[in-house]
């Protein structure tokens, strides 16, 4: 066993070469010492004046008050450690100290182990070599020894481990044993091992890829990998292109146009370049690509080469330029489609126009006749409660019809034009529904084109009959002005708002009062150059319709209500 003074002096050397260690392993100013001037370290001692001194060879011998100061310190931050198992050796293996890192790494406790060989932290098979022993030797002989496999724990369990053995003499050059340090570095070991294979199964993967051209370049752009994918889509091997100039797969006018080159100027500049065009096949041919230039640099920024990645995607650019003229013809057949709907749209409401010209000028005219005679028969029999009854029927008959005449095509609006139809109108719809109603109107407001004049009062006819059928709301104002070289027609009401599901069906007609949606009103506003905008909340809803402004005099506002 180790002399008293030996088991003190001894923990703070191990210290001291765990802190250079540790040191040398950061890189730090102790970096600078060489292995020859920490590989054995020495002890010298005097029992005649009471002084111990240690010192590293060529080192500066300490005073025994010096290493009484240090020793106790070093002593319990060794024994703290968790990281490192740090223990000495006896001359002839056995273990002399523990501490709580070699406690964590081998799992054995300092009673259970002390006085034990190391060597039972081997593998059998590294017994039987006599690796431990020859570790020993080693550190003896060169003052210490580095090794790195597995070792052996308590439970049976393996740990990849880094060792450091070293020798440890008295002042007259007696080895009276060694410091060990182990650490287990079976983490970084899973780890450079599971780096290793997804490195290798990357390497095979991109072998692999016949969908994809995946090679590296050097900085000059010359070939140095090949991949199956390559050899695939460019029709070279390996052995032909390997050691070429990538601008080969390029056609002549890019090549002149100095565009090889250029790629690789904004790969190294900006990291990465994307790019689209034809390339050349080995036997001339040529295909629409997809290519990727990435700039491979090391961890000071040196350009070390390129990766380029290029995928045959003419197919797609073949599928791309016929969807775009597919697309193009869609566009004409619906402009077409829409001429079309504006032609029903314009014929229906002639045929309206027709049928309200006639039940107003023949029925209308016919009931208001047999009213004035029913009126007569109020001094003959019969009696005049039939007499009355009549009257009021025949008068409802009267009103019906001209209401009906009036939603099919209202006569005022072509005669009068649309600010004295609205007022008309509203009046019959308040009666109607009970809604009140405001109208706002610049006060000599002129004539609008006839189309123009109908589709705004198609948007007050839905308009007014969504604020009756899904706001509400007891008031509707209706405002008409003109702005910016277009005539504005708004329908604001104070409801609940109107349905998300009415808002969001964009493709789906709101259907009003006569079947024809709001989609259709949109329609008729787009073929006058006009826009139709709805805008709701929980405050109410607001319709716009814009149409562009034809010659009307700005003059002052009046009000309908």
């Amino acid at each position: 066993m180790f002399p008293v003074y030996a088991h003190s002096t001894l923990f703070g050397i191990l210290v001291n070469l765990e802190i250079l260690l540790v040191c040398c392993a950061a890189g730090s100013e102790w970096s600078n010492l060489s292995s020859e001037g920490m590989s054995t370290v020495v002890l010298s001692n005097s029992h005649d004046d009471g002084r111990r001194t240690g010192s590293q060879e060529g080192g500066t011998a300490l005073s025994q008050a010096e290493w009484h100061q240090s020793e106790e310190p070093f002593r319990l931050f060794i024994e703290s450690v968790q990281d490192y198992a740090i223990f000495m050796l006896e001359p002839d293996g056995r273990i002399a100290t523990w501490n709580a890192g070699a406690e964590r790494a081998k799992g054995y406790k300092s009673s259970e182990i002390i006085g034990q060989h190391f060597s039972r932290f081997y593998q059998e098979e590294d017994v039987r070599r006599g690796k431990p022993q020859k570790l020993l030797a080693l550190a003896e002989k060169d003052g210490r020894v580095e090794d790195e496999g597995w070792r052996v724990r308590k439970d049976g369990s393996k740990f990849w481990a880094s060792v450091t053995i070293t020798a440890i003499r008295d002042a007259s050059g007696k080895l009276i044993g060694f410091g060990k340090v182990t650490r287990d570095l079976t983490a970084h070991r899973n780890a450079e091992i599971a780096l290793h294979r997804s490195e290798e199964r990357s390497r095979l993967f991109i072998e692999a890829v016949q969908d994809y051209a995946i090679f590296l370049l050097d900085p000059e752009g010359r070939v140095i990998t090949w991949n199956t994918g390559a050899e695939r889509i460019k029709g070279y091997r390996a052995s032909e292109i390997i050691g070429q100039h990538f601008s080969r797969f390029y056609p002549d006018e890019d090549v002149r146009g100095g565009k090889p080159a250029w790629e690789l100027e904004v790969a190294t500049k900006e990291g990465r370049f994307e790019d689209e065009g034809w390339r050349i096949r080995k036997d001339g041919s040529r295909f629409w690509a997809n290519v990727i230039i990435t700039a491979v640099k090391d961890n000071a920024g040196t350009l070390m080469g390129f990766t380029k990645v290029t995928r045959d995607v003419t197919e797609r650019m073949v599928a791309q330029r016929s969807l775009e003229q597919a697309q193009r013809k869609l566009q004409e057949s619906e402009k077409s489609l829409r001429a079309l709907s504006l032609h029903v749209l314009r014929a229906q409401d002639e045929e309206r126009r027709r049928i309200g010209r006639e039940i107003h000028d023949s029925l209308g005219q016919y009931l208001s006749v047999l009213k004035m005679r029913l009126d007569a028969m109020n001094v003959t029999p019969p009696t005049p409660e039939e007499i009355s009854e009549s009257a009021n029927l025949a008068e409802e008959c009267v009103k019906q019809v001209r209401t009906l005449s009036y939603l099919l095509y209202p006569p005022m609006l072509e005669e009068m034009g649309l600010t004295s139809a609205i007022p008309w109108y509203l009046e019959g719809f308040s009666k109607r529904s009970g809604i009140q109603t405001a109208f706002h109107a610049p006060h000599d407001f002129g004539r609008l084109s006839r189309d123009a004049e109908l589709v705004l009062f198609r948007v007050l006819q839905e308009s007014l009959t969504n604020v009756q059928r899904h706001s509400g709301s007891k008031t509707a104002e209706i405002n008409i002005s003109y702005a910016n070289d277009v005539v504005e027609l708004h329908v604001i009401d104070k409801g609940r708002g109107m349905p998300t599901s009415i808002l969001e069906a964009g493709n789906q007609d709101w259907a009003g009062s006569l079947g024809v949606g709001l989609r259709g009103m949109s329609e008729r506003l787009r073929s006058l150059g006009g826009v139709l905008q709805i805008s709701s909340n929980e405050r109410g809803t607001e319709v716009r319709a814009t149409v562009p402004l034809q010659d009307i005099p700005a003059t002052t506002e009046t009000m309908h209500s």
